[in-house]
């Protein structure tokens, strides 16, 4: 074997896993390498999962793979491997040979050719070296990704636990929670449900469809001491949220395929007992919330004071014989946001908005935060076309506005910008429900969100 060539196939090997983002990539640095010697048509991976004892696929380890002729071949392989029967195994033009850890198989590489394989082909008389360093390298990638698991696991329990310092409505909250879970859980589909003390039945919270009626029936079996309930034959687990010892809801979790493994398991009831925690502490300030009047993130009013100060405004209003209007706006694609650079920083988007639209305000304007992104202002004394001329300003003064994102550490990434829509109401003295001013401009809003975002609808009484 010409040295040089060696020396491609060493090097290519090490700069394919230099170079790997995933898994995906990896494999194909080792189809680059390998295609020194072969003209190959198709090269997969295969390794032994030691909680399920299935081969599953390197790149698609989530897939089921079903008991077809390629995959009993594979096992065969995999075992003739593990007794040291031979070192490969070759069958007309499909080479299999094995991925080793200290003398232990871990799996089966399958390489399929164009043309019919010759074992005096100069490749076999460096195998070894190849499995040592393919084997190496699978490793070390194996070992890199359970080190960025347990990161992503702690990760998501702090933010689970941070969200109560800016958060506190549980439909809110829920929902979120859902959102770290299952992001981090990702092999697997992840519910949320809560109880409704009235029905006393289980509501899903999160995401908008439940898969399975079954797990309904499974959650009433729940009871003020149960721990995890493993379900589908260890598929599908169970993790009660028991708050002030009674039953508030559950966390499902469940593969189709595969039994959730025992350090998942871990995992997920580390996570059941903090989102119970998270839980509890919201629980608690919306107690104390009941009597108070800003919202804790903005400094704005919260709902239940809007609610109060909309009643004194249109009664004000009336009596006066002056004009009054509803401001209502939502930030754009602000699920986004949290999902590409995290809640914290959606905090920290929500927190300048509302600083940059308060510096747009008068003394007599009445800023509320009505939920999640939404902020709401009541405009006394003002007239409709006023009115929109102070929700442009406040559109285009929020689409200027850069948001210093620095202190988050997001590679990369400095500052972020935003948009906002807009939906404008004037108040109906003849009318006798003051929640129609709102719900006029939420009308608007939405047409604003339907025909492009970032701009200001006023509401037309068609």
């Amino acid at each position: 074997m010409e040295v040089q060539t060696l020396y491609d196939f060493t090097y290519i090997l090490t700069k394919s896993y230099e170079d790997a983002m995933n898994r995906k990539s990896l494999t194909e640095g080792f189809l680059k390498a390998l295609s020194l010697f072969f003209s190959i048509e198709e090269l997969k991976i295969f390794l032994m999962d030691e909680y399920s004892y299935t081969l599953k696929d390197f790149i698609k380890p989530w897939e089921n793979l079903i008991e077809n002729k390629e995959n009993i071949e594979i096992k065969k392989h995999f075992d003739d491997f593990l007794i040291q029967k031979s070192t490969y195994e070759i069958k007309e033009n499909v080479l299999y040979f094995p991925i080793t850890q200290k003398h232990k198989t871990l799996g089966v590489v399958k390489l399929k050719a164009r043309e019919e394989i010759n074992s005096n082909n100069e490749f076999f008389k460096i195998l070894p070296l190849v499995i040592a360093q393919i084997s190496m390298l699978i490793s070390t990638l194996r070992g890199s990704e359970q080190i960025k698991t347990s990161s992503k696991f702690h990760q998501t329990v702090r933010n689970i636990a941070k969200i109560t310092e800016t958060q506190y409505e549980l439909d809110y909250i829920l929902p979120i929670m859902g959102e770290m879970i299952d992001s981090f859980i990702s092999e697997h589909l992840i519910y949320i449900f809560i109880k409704n003390k009235n029905k006393k039945e289980y509501k899903l919270i999160w995401p908008n469809k439940c898969s399975d009626n079954k797990i309904y029936d499974y959650l009433e079996e729940i009871t003020p001491k149960s721990r995890t309930i493993l379900k589908q034959e260890g598929k599908m687990g169970i993790f009660p949220l028991i708050v002030d010892s009674k039953p508030y809801g559950a966390i499902v979790a469940y593969n189709h395929s595969d039994k959730i493994t025992s350090k998942e398991i871990e995992y997920l009831e580390e996570i059941q007992s903090q989102a119970q925690t998270t839980i509890m502490r919201a629980k608690s300030y919306i107690e104390v919330l009941e009597y108070a009047t800003l919202d804790a993130l903005t400094g704005y009013n919260n709902r239940h004071q809007f609610e109060k100060r909309l009643k004194e405004t249109t009664s004000s209003a009336k009596r006066q014989n002056q004009p009054l209007c509803c401001i209502m706006s939502d930030i754009d694609f602000f699920k986004k946001v949290n999902d590409t650079y995290g809640h914290a920083v959606g905090d920290c988007v929500l927190k300048n908005v509302a600083k940059t639209i308060k510096k747009e305000l008068r003394e007599s304007d009445i800023p509320s935060r009505y939920g999640g992104e939404e902020f709401i202002f009541l405009l006394p004394h003002t007239n409709i076309e006023e009115a929109e001329v102070v929700a442009q300003r406040l559109r285009k003064q929020v689409e200027a506005k850069k948001i210093n994102i620095e202190e988050y550490k997001i590679e990369g990434i400095k500052e972020i910008s935003v948009t906002i829509s807009i939906g404008v109401s004037q108040f109906d003295k003849s009318d006798k429900d003051p929640e129609n001013l709102y719900k006029k401009a939420d009308e608007a809003l939405y047409e604003a969100k339907e025909s492009g975002r970032n701009r200001v609808v006023v509401y037309n009484k068609k």
